[in-house]
């Protein structure tokens, strides 16, 4: 895992204006290229002509002159459609990591960056971090993987392993047995089942748990039961989670329970930043490099 640019989408919101400063802290930490992004839509650029001009200096001024003398950092300002000039935007600067801030209301909220939150996490290639009800800074501490032990999860795990180590985090590696009776394809009948289903969820938590140790990382697994947000949340509050971790499996939206509605309560509710891998990032990165 190689982060080296983070883009920061912003619409001047208190949202997006934390979303600079997590990534500012991740730009530090991981040595990447900051770019900040304000769009101007359409309408506002037709009413008032100098309209990026200003919005370029409101960018440079939500840095500190610290962060300006010690990071690379580039701002942009551009004119169209919110989610288009991301997208456009992401690949000119080869963006590896996108942080948004967005509200807590509704689904994902409807304001600017609830909405482009959820197309986001449905459509991108790139790892995204999310902050919501975050109050504090980011720092690194532990992180929460919640995996429902699909073959995403499996994949994503690397990453979430990765970044462990390159932070000098712990890890804490959840399963959460929702409805086991389709986690795993059978019906959950009696007993018996029910004791066999943990079994295999056991095995596979302790085999991440296993790769977390070869690679350094101080780790520790938990098998419980219930819906999947609720315990999420819980388990980084009990915890002391400083990052909540899930996979996004992409099929052009979001389809599995868990990977779906599950994530979208999860980035809504929660008061720790949750990061959102998509699958398919390992496979993007080898497609735009042969491009």
């Amino acid at each position: 895992m190689k982060i080296s640019n983070v883009l920061v989408p912003v619409d001047f919101s208190p949202p997006s204006k934390l979303a600079v400063d997590y990534g500012v802290a991740l730009a530090r930490s991981l040595r990447a290229t900051l770019t900040l992004l304000h769009v101007v839509e359409y309408p506002s650029m037709a009413a008032d002509p100098n309209q990026c001009n200003e919005d370029a200096l409101k960018l440079s001024a939500l840095l500190g002159s610290e962060d300006k003398g010690d990071l690379n950092v580039q701002t942009v300002v551009k004119v169209g459609d919110v989610h288009d000039q991301i997208h456009s935007t992401l690949r000119e600067v080869n963006a590896d990591f996108i942080v948004l801030g967005t509200h807590g209301r509704g689904l994902l909220g409807r304001a600017f960056v609830g909405s482009v939150t959820q197309k986001m996490l449905r459509k991108l290639h790139v790892p995204v971090l999310t902050v919501c009800h975050v109050t504090g800074p980011l720092k690194f501490g532990r992180i929460l993987f919640a995996s429902d032990l699909s073959a995403a999860a499996q994949e994503a795990f690397g990453f979430a392993l990765e970044l462990a180590a390159q932070t000098k985090s712990d890890l804490t590696v959840l399963h959460v047995m929702d409805y086991p009776g389709l986690n795993y394809g059978v019906l959950e009948a009696d007993t018996s089942v029910r004791e066999e289903l943990a079994d295999i969820a056991r095995s596979r938590v302790d085999e991440m748990a296993a790769r977390a140790k070869e690679r350094g990382v101080t780790v520790e697994t938990l098998l419980v039961r219930g819906k999947a947000a609720e315990e999420i949340l819980k388990a980084a509050e009990k915890n002391d989670a400083n990052l909540i971790l899930l996979a996004i499996e992409q099929k052009g939206l979001i389809e599995k329970t868990f990977l779906g509605s599950t994530a979208e309560r999860v980035v809504r509710d929660a008061y720790v930043p949750v990061l959102s891998v998509p699958v398919t990032v390992a496979e993007e990165k080898e497609r735009r490099l042969a491009s």
